[in-house]
This record gives C-alpha cells, structure tokens and sequence, in this order.
C-alpha cells in the first residue's frame, strides 16, 4: 500500500458509504465551509476540568479497591502497564499500537533533554475490541477511546480517555510513575489541553508520521542507544502510526454521534425516542450486516430517522456542522530542527497551537441520519453483535424461500475443484459466486453478491461449509454463507438460512437456486419498538448521552437474553477526582505584586500558574519568586507577545495567549491584537528586559525560559 494516500483511503471509504446511501448531489456539498455553521465541538469552551459526570475508561481499567478504599493500581514498568490493557482485548490482534517520537510536539518534548533519542515519548492507542468476556462480562470497549503518552525521563503519563456519561474525551495527568514512587493520578487543566486538541479528542500527525519512529533516520538515532537485540524492534513500517491515525480520525466523530443522539432527535417526547429507536435498530442492522449499508429506504429512515434529524438539524444548525479537525501537520523533526541546541523546537506552521479550520461542514439535512447510523455503530462491540446474532439464531422467525434460474460453471475435474454459479440478474434473487469441493463436502468458497426484490446488493459473504450430492440425473449442493463470525445476511437484514444449487450433468449447464431467509431482524425490530413506547424501557432512549451500558442491556433484555455485568455506567466506587495542581487559582491575585505582574497572572495564568514545568510556570510561587521568573523569561515572553502584531505568515512562533484562550478572556482577535490589554502587557514584559533582540529574529537563540524552555 502507498501510505502517502492512507488519508485518501479513510476518505474514500468513508465516501464509498456515503455513495450508497446519499444521492452524490448531496455528497457535493460535504465538503468545504462556512463560518456560519455550528462547531460540533466548540474549542472556545473546554468544558470543566472534572468530569461533570462519570469517569474517564482509564480510572474505570486502573482503579482497585483496597482496605483504604478505591485507589489506582498503575504497574510498572510500562510494559506491565499495558499488560492490564491487552487482557481486556482480543488475544491474538494488532489491539494496542505503539510509536516513538523523540522530538514531538506535546507539552513534554523538552523532558528528555538533551537525551531526546535516549528517552523517546512512547505514544500508544488501544485499536483492537473488547475480548467475548465470560457468559456474565459483557467487557469494557476501549478501541479508539484509550491513548496514553509516556516520558520516561519526566515519569509522567498523559491520558486521554473517553467518558460515555459525560459523552466527552478525558485529559488526565499521571506523575511519578517510575520505579519505587506512588503515581498520583490527576484530571488536567482543560483549558491548556484544548489549545492544541481544539477537538476535544485525540489528535495525530499527517502521513508520513515522520516524528515517529516510522521515519527511516529518527529509528536509526533512536536503535543507536537501545541494546543490539532490541533494535529491529525500533524500526516498524508506516502502517502502525496510520492505524493510531485511523483511530483518532474516528474517535473525531463521537462528539458529533452525541450530539446528534442528543439533540438532533428532539428531545424527550415520543418523537424523540422513536428517531432514536430507529437510529439504534438501523445501527443494530449495519453491524449485524458486516457494515455494508444502510436500508434507506425502509420505514425506519425514510419515515422516522432522515425527517426528524433534517426537521431539527435545520432549526438547530442551520448552516450545518463545522466537523473539528484532529489533524495536525507532518513534521520531519531533523530537517526542520537541524542537529544544533534546539532538536525540541517547533516551528510556527506546525504547532499545535495554530488554530485549524473544520475538516468539513455537514449540511442539515435526512443525510445527518447515515452520520448518525454510522456513528452509532462505533459504540457497540464486536462482542455485543455476536451475541445478538446467535440470540436471533435461535429464534423462531418466519421462513421464506427465493428461487432463481442459474447458470452453472461445473469444474470438478480442476485443481482444487470448483463450482461457479451466475444466477439472475433483475428482478426477486440474484447471486453470484462459487464454492470448492473436497470430495463430497463443500469446504469453502465466496459468495460475490446476493440480492432480493429491488433491494441493494450484500457482497463480500464467504461460503461457510456444506455438502454434495447426486440427485437423480444431476448435483445438489446444500451450503451456509457467513461474514466473518456472524451469519450471512441480505442488505435487508433477514438471516441466509441455507442455500440449495441443483444442475445437470454438463460442464456448462442450466440449473436453479433455492435460498432460505429467517427474517429474525424483525424480531430485534419488534423489541427496539417496545421498548420505544413503553415508558418503562424509554429511558433508554431519552436524552441522554449514549452508553453502551445503559442502552444495549435493555435491547438484550427485550430479547429475552441472558444478563451480563456491564462496564462503565457506576463511578461511585471511584477515589476522589482531583485536578491538577490544583491550589490556587489561576488567576487569583497575588500580594506584593505590581500591577504589570497582575495582568500577566489574569491573561496567561490559567497556562503559566502551575507547579508543573511544562507549559512553563513563570506565574507559580511567591511574589518575589514570580518576578524573578518573569525576569528571566521576559525575552521570550515579549517574542511570543509581539507575534500578535506580526503578520501570520511571517510569525516564526505562535501568538500568546493562543487564539482559543481569547473568547475565555472576552476578547476577539481584534480586540486583542489592536487593543490596550496587549500594549499593557508588553510594557509590563518590557520593565522586566522583554526588550531583548532574538538574534537573527530566532527564537530560539533567546534565553531559555526555566525547565520548559519555551514560553
């Protein structure tokens, strides 16, 4: 694969989908944008720092309880750590990825230094699915919503993990995590969080990766301080960063799946859970399906889910949805830092910093409801299908017959043997295929389309197993098709009972196909309704954000299945939730400072007033200690100041305070760029020696700001 187009490829996928359910007149207006449409996730409001509900996965995965009460239980080293990960996931799968980045772009890049290739920023992210768990545990779904930085040298985890109650990505801060220390586990400052994940989730680089260890010649500094055998280890292909890519390109849309689960079906009232009872049956279909599609034009869309969404999306949002970009720019660290003092600098272009427009607008329209559907079926398990599918399995659902004339392609006497089938090609039933013979017994073979009425096709089923036999002048092969683990299906969900091929004695020969459905969706169908109108089994339908937990044990009960235990709906049995440093206000005045001192502390002391070194905190201590901290960073607090008055495409870094940080303190660009809070505080930078020149107008030949040396 020539992963310089991967982005092209999730796009193209994703449009493939899109293609089959939405007429391309539509698709024509996915892409672009318009500042009037609505952010799906607003970076000018980061939200709380505490979750206002629930708890992150990760506390869900490490907390314990003790004789003292919950606390968390983090192994080390690393390695171990990740072991209490994997045993959640499928044995046997890619589940967690993992790269190297020596000279990256988060908070800790400076951490390692000088010994940046030494001590590499381990980033991982948790791809795989839940494992089945017991006949009691339904497991815990971290694919997509668990990531984790790791810096050795600073012994610090940063986290962020996702939180269904609350129905938002967590930041938590995890320190002294080394050998022999109690790690203290601690909720983030959102609002310096949110600078750079201006979507509230997870973000990665473009193709090529070339920060991680995908890069040819940053593996090479890197194997150069690992031992001899663990350097084929360093080197992997481009296909890990882009799997991390993939994941946090879909853990981008949660936010819009519940928003429109929330608010895009209305509210409470009848109406609203009967969208959203059709969003969940259709959801249920795609996955049961194999994600081939969606009935479009079934009652359930047509007539429930498409006119609520486009009657509510176009009162809500009607210039559409502003999708956030989790996106940032490739970076190649050693071209662009060189091999001087300064490996750790960043460049303005690259900075996370810089504010990204919306990857795309979405228009409010029925089109939201395949968004919606979609979305959906990122919040259930692979797991959840193949129990639903072996329930409906054993139901007792109607049976119907097709029967189709073919032509069949008898080639027994090849190697292997094989029989090819083409039959129909309008009309009740259509399929076309073939299957291998080992003997008398159908071993396998693949089913390339099959179709009913005027239905859209299923493609890709493979042939599961059967048999041969002689029936008077002719053959008979009776055999199953499946997807994967699950039962074959038409794109109308009814269950591929079995199929029946008969034909002559010919090499080329007529024959005819028999397939038998169980239309057992029906019965799922029936079940997500009752529970719909009852007002006993609406609640899962409210609302409310979705939780797998709540709503997908109320499906099952409706179906009669066995209970299971479910993760994450309790976070009562959870140690106190702390934030980060989280003494004295950010912005609360301090005695003995003058009133330069003070501006500084209410415009950039929710980053800069901090225990933590990183970003750098030359607002944190006393009064006498934060002047001497202002004195020496002075410098390059008046570069990043003075950045405001430059023109963006001659700005070597980014402004400070960062463009999101603005709307926080009232201001609009303008108003801050033109106006006197701006000329207050670089005078007040200058009194402290901010006059100092960057020599050549770089950066980074200024006086390093304390251990963070950057402001």
């Amino acid at each position: 694969m020539n992963f310089p187009h991967a982005r092209r490829l999730v796009a193209v996928r994703w449009l493939g989908l899109l293609a089959a359910a939405v007429p391309l007149c539509a698709l024509a207006q996915v892409a672009g944008g318009d500042d009037r449409a609505t952010w799906i996730v607003d970076p000018k409001d980061p939200g709380p720092d505490l979750p206002p509900v629930g708890r992150s996965l990760f506390d869900h995965v490490f907390v314990v309880q003790g004789e003292g009460g919950p606390r968390h239980r983090l192994p080390f080293p690393f390695g171990e750590l990740l072991k209490v990960i994997e045993r959640r996931l499928e044995p046997g799968a890619a589940s967690i990825r993992t790269v190297l980045i020596p000279l990256g772009r988060s908070l800790q890049r400076s951490a390692a230094a000088p010994d940046f290739f030494r001590f590499p920023r381990v980033v991982v992210a948790v791809t795989g699915n839940p494992h089945d768990g017991s006949h009691t545990d339904a497991g815990i779904l971290l694919k997509d919503r668990l990531y984790v930085g790791y810096q050795e040298k600073a012994a610090v985890l940063e986290v962020i993990s996702y939180n269904e109650a609350a129905a938002r990505f967590e930041f938590q801060v995890v320190k002294d995590y080394r050998a022999g220390a109690v790690p203290r586990v601690t909720y983030a400052r959102r609002t310096v969080c949110i600078a750079c994940h201006q979507n509230a989730s997870p973000v990665f680089a473009r193709p090529l990766w070339d920060e991680t260890n995908a890069n040819a010649a940053v593996a090479g500094r890197l194997a150069a301080h690992v031992p001899p055998t663990r350097r084929s280890a360093v080197r992997i292909g481009v296909e890990t960063p882009y799997a991390i890519d993939a994941a946090t390109d879909r853990a981008n849309l949660f936010a819009a799946t519940q928003l429109l689960w929330q608010r895009g079906c209305g509210g409470d009232a009848a109406a609203g859970a009967q969208c959203r009872a059709a969003a969940l049956q259709l959801a249920l279909h795609f996955r049961l399906g194999g994600s081939q599609g969606i009935d479009l034009a079934g009652d359930a869309y047509s007539k429930v889910l498409a006119p609520t969404l486009a009657l509510e999306g176009r009162r809500l949002w009607p210039a559409g949805l502003k999708v956030p970009n989790p996106d940032v720019p490739n970076r190649v660290p050693l071209a662009t830092s060189g091999d001087g003092d300064n490996l750790d600098a960043v460049a303005a272009p690259f900075e996370p910093l810089v504010p990204r427009p919306a990857l795309e607008v979405w228009p409010a329209g029925p089109d939201l409801g395949v968004r919606l559907v979609t979305g959906l079926a990122e919040f259930i398990a692979p797991a959840d299908v193949r129990r639903l599918d072996a329930q409906l399995r054993r139901a007792d659902a109607p049976r119907n017959t097709a029967r189709v004339d073919c032509s069949v392609n008898d080639r027994r006497d090849a190697r292997p043997p094989r029989i090819g089938f083409r039959c129909g090609s309008v009309g009740a039933l259509r399929l076309t295929g073939r299957f291998y013979l080992e003997g008398n017994r159908v071993s396998h073979g693949d089913l390339d389309r099959l179709g009913v009425d005027d239905g859209r096709d299923t493609v890709g089923l493979s042939v599961a197993g059967g048999e041969l036999r002689r029936e008077g002048r002719g053959w008979r092969a009776s055999f199953r098709v499946k997807r994967g683990a699950l039962e074959g299906r038409t794109a109308r969900g009814e269950r591929i009972e079995s199929i029946d091929l008969r034909w002559g004695m010919t090499d080329v020969a007529q024959g005819v196909a028999e397939v038998a459905l169980r239309d057992d969706a029906a019965l799922l169908d029936r079940a997500v309704q009752r529970l719909a109108t009852d007002p006993r089994g609406r609640t899962a339908f409210a609302s409310l954000p979705f939780q797998r937990a709540r709503v997908l044990p109320a499906v099952f009960e409706a179906l009669g299945m066995a209970k299971l235990t479910w993760c994450c709906l309790d976070a009562n049995a959870m140690p106190v939730a702390t934030v980060e440093d989280a003494g004295a206000s950010p912005t609360q005045p301090v005695a003995g400072v003058g009133a330069g001192v003070q501006d500084l502390l209410r415009y950039c002391g929710a980053c800069h007033r901090s225990a933590d070194t990183f970003p750098p905190n030359w607002l944190y201590g006393d009064a006498r200690e934060i002047e001497a901290r202002v004195r020496q960073c002075a410098p390059r607090i008046a570069f990043r100041l003075d950045m405001w008055r430059t023109d963006p495409a001659q700005r070597a870094k980014t402004p400070m305070p960062p463009v999101h940080a603005l709307p926080m303190l009232g201001r609009t660009e303008a108003q801050w760029r033109d106006g006197d809070d701006l000329t207050r505080l670089r005078a007040a930078v200058k009194a402290f020696g901010g006059d100092a020149v960057a020599p050549g107008g770089n950066y980074e030949k200024l006086r390093p700001c304390l251990a963070g040396r950057g402001a």
